[in-house]
């Protein structure tokens, strides 16, 4: 039997693992699989400033300063920042896989950056999932304009079944 792949969006607070549970109660590790995928913000890397002229004769530059002499001698590439970022946010869910793991699942850990929604959301286009299962604060009104929904994003753009839970106040403070 093919176990399902289900795509666990993580993004890394105490929120999003009230999902757990629910996995284990309606998808036990012998049917499931699970990717836990954390979306962070896209490194940038460090160069520095270009020189500048440094003074009325334009062929000789000079950096504003000491820093920037230094990043031009050592520049921090962002590819160098993604795989330093991917490599922490792998480090950060750790705990997370541990568990999942002792439960007997199959854990996988994906880590891209973006905007959390369009991620999601391209993940699933390209990888194979049969299922996103995420927490989500279903906020409506002025906070659902002003915040947006990653949650809502997901539902309306992918063509996958989609597990949500929206955890009670009671359960805000448990762990899994």
């Amino acid at each position: 039997m093919t176990k399902l792949r289900i795509l666990v969006p993580n993004d890394g607070s105490a929120f999003c693992r009230h999902i757990y549970p629910h996995l284990i109660q309606f998808f036990p590790p012998e049917r499931a699989e699970l990717i836990l995928l954390r979306v962070g913000d896209p490194p940038e890397g460090l160069t520095p400033l270009p020189p500048q002229p440094t003074g009325y004769d334009v062929t000789m530059t000079a950096f504003a300063s000491e820093r920037d002499a230094t990043l031009a001698r050592h520049p921090i590439y962002a590819s160098q920042e993604w795989e330093s970022a991917a490599a922490e946010v792998r480090r950060e869910l750790a705990g997370d896989v541990h568990l999942l793991q002792e439960a007997g699942y199959d854990v996988h850990v994906e880590v891209c950056f973006g905007d959390p929604g369009e991620e999601i959301v391209k993940f699933v286009e390209t990888h194979p999932v049969d299922l996103v299962a995420m927490t989500t604060h279903w906020r409506t009104g002025l906070q659902k304009l002003i915040f947006g929904s990653v949650a809502q994003y997901v539902v309306a753009h992918v063509d996958k079944p989609v597990f949500m839970v929206r955890p009670h106040s009671e359960e805000e403070g448990r762990d899994f």
